[in-house]
């Protein structure tokens, strides 16, 4: 059985919203590189218990979603064609994380694998003699983004170079990228989230897919004037963390009360804005990516908050466009303040020990 509906303001968005907040999530990206027509989804439920699979399609700003119940290890196949309106780039997600296995296939090619990679910065590898590969870029912010693609030789020397610009969210572009001579590598830069596919032709002849790989987390241009505070559930180690920036000298001492006092249960009432903000990334992602969002201002650390604004990190940013046009505000009812960060912390994006 599948469902579909449209995210809106509604009661039983906020109670699923707060629902799905109980649980980290695994999400996976998939660029427009397959005519809608021509795309196969397969997803298999690794457990021996019932799952749930979503496919998510951003329309004009709507969050457009579709669900598909799988009974223990079970393995099903969905056309692009059942909840694509047309060829346009889309997520997957499951409830529980590491729980289902998706795997894509487009006609005649050889079969594709989507990974949750957000950063703006990561490369893809290629096989010895490489002299071209395809390249999808999927925009994962709001607004336009700009990307630099940079081909490097098995001896590191920069072979070419590519500007593109994604100016939509969800955006795709393809590029077909022929080289004077093999290259090993190409470096994707992007100023803010994206994803990517690449395919190159191997020495039989057939196309194979190049996974991207994370690049040492993005520099984030902190204000060193500001106090940082990570913000994360209190199971260690935790799935999913924001960050946030304080000057304010009231809230910079209860922020720190509740580091030493454990006990000490404040949620964090704030307003946030689109952008990072230079400063609030997931560092409990492996690519440490920077978020679409950041805090602007926190209102209250408050014992009690509205269920309106519950949710996590990851929850506002898959739904961000929402999120920011009804007020953008946030009260994670699970979320605590639990370390300091220093200015080296935030800008590097990662943990001193």
């Amino acid at each position: 059985m599948d469902i579909s509906f449209k995210t809106s303001v509604s009661t039983a968005i906020l109670i699923l919203a707060t629902h799905l907040s109980a649980k980290a999530l695994d999400v996976v990206y998939v660029p427009a590189y397959c005519p809608s027509e021509n795309l196969r989804v397969q997803i298999k439920n690794t457990t021996s218990r019932h799952q749930r699979a979503w496919t998510q399609v951003r329309v004009d700003g709507e969050l457009i979603e579709k669900h598909f119940d799988l009974q223990p290890r079970e393995e099903i196949k969905i056309a692009g064609s059942d909840f694509l309106i047309e060829n346009r780039g889309f997520s997957l997600k499951s409830f529980e994380p590491q729980t289902l296995q998706f795997k894509l296939s487009c006609g005649n090619q050889s079969v594709a694998v989507p990974s949750q990679t957000s950063s703006p910065q990561v490369q893809h590898k290629f096989a010895f003699g490489t002299r071209e590969v395809k390249i999808h870029l999927l925009n994962l912010f709001l607004k336009s983004n700009s990307v630099q693609l940079s081909a490097y030789s098995a001896t590191n020397h920069l072979v070419e170079q590519r500007e593109i610009i994604l100016e939509n969210y969800y955006d795709t572009a393809s590029l077909q990228w022929s080289f004077p001579t093999s290259v090993h590598r190409v470096e994707i830069h992007g100023q803010e989230r994206l994803h990517s596919f690449a395919f190159y032709e191997n020495i039989q002849g057939h196309e194979k897919q190049s996974m991207s790989l994370a690049l040492e987390a993005p520099l984030l241009d902190a204000d060193p004037a500001k106090v940082y505070f990570l913000v994360s559930t209190k199971e260690t180690p935790a799935r999913e963390s924001f960050v946030i920036a304080l000057d304010d000298p009231k809230m910079i001492k209860t922020a720190r009360e509740q580091i030493h006092s454990p006990a000490f249960e404040k949620i964090i009432v704030a307003g946030i804005e689109l952008g990072h903000g230079n400063y609030n990334r997931s560092f409990s992602a492996k690519d440490r990516a920077p978020y679409s969002w950041s805090v602007q201002r926190v209102d209250a650390f408050a014992d009690f908050a509205h269920i309106d604004c519950d949710g996590s990190p990851d929850l506002t940013e898959e739904r961000l466009y929402q999120k920011l046009n009804e007020g953008g505000r946030i009260c994670f009812w699970r979320y605590r303040v639990t370390r300091e960060l220093t200015h080296h912390e935030v800008v590097r994006g990662q943990l001193d020990p």
